[in-house]
């Protein structure tokens, strides 16, 4: 689609635009890349220094902390950084959202349309990877992508669901908090998409329908006094403030938006008046982000605050029960050194049928209902004999392994994660006591897990097929 293709596309905001000419050169200019940092990995002053070792050029975000603008091009997706779970890449807008929710550690949260996880992760990092995380997304495909890039962050505070977000089911529980980032035309996105973009007057209806019933379910689900956060990466008021408006007035007093500010991030205010509807003037609290103001995507958010007197849901869920688990002590604790208390003072081990084991955080509560597509984060694959770390579980503890682990070197690195066979050096070996399974390191960081044969000094790479990337 060329400039002027786009720019008439969005003809139709001009008068809501401070700045035409600014946002019509935004359009067409290609989206910067943004990472930030897993505080529960690495420091960002370390991340951005290993940033820097990988020949990039990180500059910090003044308005989010630990956050970095890298130059275009970079590829985060395929650095061993991302792919050892260290930081993740994620369009800088689409860090406002949870900014604005603001969670607290030990708090109960629910991402109701969750997949890919980006989001859900920067919860996870929040909440210091306590409390609960209910991430929710209608399709299984989608999940499965979420739980991947989970894994990867180590989270051990989330439980997956497979629901539509419209219907979710009451028994859930209540909330603290509820981040409905909610499905859209998607005009935002303009700028790193380059297929024709094609939006209508029955598109916009058809998602607002479905925005207005994710909201809703929101407002049931959240307990009183709590927020809500509202979202889209779309400039159609159609879908944003009048969405907001109608539900404000549904709910006559049981919502309302808070006034709450983004930092040195630019926002304008929500608009008042559309096409000749009067909206409720609270609207103007809402955050409008265009291309141009912070050289992003564009986007909408509304922070909502439900009634303190508002009928709440019924506070529920279920803790995650201990089973006694000697294929942890054994692949965990014995062949890798690692102290059971580092593990079991603060987590949990369960089993899942024929899932294998996972790891969940103490104090975590399960929805009752819907059943999980998974709780927390898989230690030990099911049926390995001798039990098997998976590799999740290897980044999540593998720094602190005694015995059993393998340093590699920069150049053996890109191999490991692209699968291949490694010859390692005599010297590589001194914390093995013989063939079998061994975690893999690199900077002390965990990357997985491999197949160590002694004899030949031969690693087998078990990086899994759906992580591969390489180094660029």
């Amino acid at each position: 689609m060329t400039r002027n293709a786009k720019v008439q596309l969005f003809e139709r905001y001009r008068p809501l635009i401070d700045d035409w000419q600014g946002f019509a050169e935004s359009v067409d200019a290609p989206l910067p890349t943004c990472v930030w940092t897993n505080r529960a990995r690495v420091a960002p002053e370390r991340f951005a220094e290993l940033l820097r070792e990988d020949g990039l050029v990180p500059e910090p975000l003044a308005w989010q902390p630990g956050a970095f603008r890298l130059s275009r091009g970079s590829r985060p997706g395929i650095r061993w950084w991302f792919l050892a779970g260290l930081g993740h890449s994620q369009e800088e807008v689409s860090l406002l959202p949870v900014r604005l929710l603001d969670p607290r550690p030990g708090e109960r949260i629910l991402d109701l349309c969750a997949a890919p996880g980006g989001k859900t992760a920067q919860i996870v990092q929040a909440l210091e990877n306590r409390g609960t995380v209910v991430a929710n997304d209608a399709l299984v495909g989608r999940v499965r992508a979420l739980r991947a890039n989970l894994e990867r962050f180590g989270a051990v505070n989330v439980t997956a669901t497979v629901y539509d977000g419209a219907n979710y089911p009451r028994a859930a529980g209540g909330f603290d908090r509820v981040l409905v980032d909610a499905p859209c035309s998607g005009e935002g996105r303009l700028r790193k998409q380059s297929r024709n973009h094609r939006v209508s007057e029955l598109l916009y209806q058809r998602y607002a329908r479905q925005q207005q019933a994710l909201l809703r379910r929101a407002f049931a689900l959240c307990r009183s006094g709590g927020r809500i956060v509202y979202s889209t990466c779309t400039f159609a008021p159609e879908e944003n403030e009048l969405v907001v408006d109608t539900l404000l007035r549904e709910l006559d007093g049981a919502l309302r938006v808070m006034p709450v500010g983004c930092g040195s991030f630019r926002t304008e205010a929500g608009i008042v008046a559309w096409q000749g509807r009067v909206l409720d003037p609270a609207v103007r609290h809402c955050h409008r982000v265009w291309p141009h103001l912070n050289d992003t995507g564009g986007f909408f958010a509304a922070v909502l605050e439900k009634a303190q007197d508002a009928a709440a849901p019924e506070d529920s869920g279920e803790p995650v029960s201990d089973v006694p688990a000697p294929e942890l002590e054994r692949a965990l604790f014995g062949r890798y050194g690692i102290e059971a208390d580092l593990v079991l003072r603060e987590w949990t081990v369960h089993r899942r049928t024929n899932h294998g084991l996972y790891l969940a955080n103490r104090g975590h509560l399960c929805p009752r209902y819907p059943l999980p597509d998974a709780v927390g984060l898989l230690l030990i694959r099911p049926n390995a004999r001798p039990p098997k770390l998976s590799t999740s579980g290897a980044m999540l503890v593998g720094a602190q392994a005694a015995s059993n682990f393998i340093e590699l070197t920069r150049e053996q690195l890109g191999s490991f994660l692209a699968r291949a066979e490694l010859v390692l050096a005599p010297a590589q070996l001194q914390a093995c006591t013989g063939s079998g399974y061994v975690l893999v390191r690199y900077l002390g960081f965990g990357l997985g897990v491999g197949y160590l044969d002694t004899g030949t000094r031969c690693l087998e790479s078990l990086f899994p097929k759906r992580w591969m990337g390489g180094v660029a």
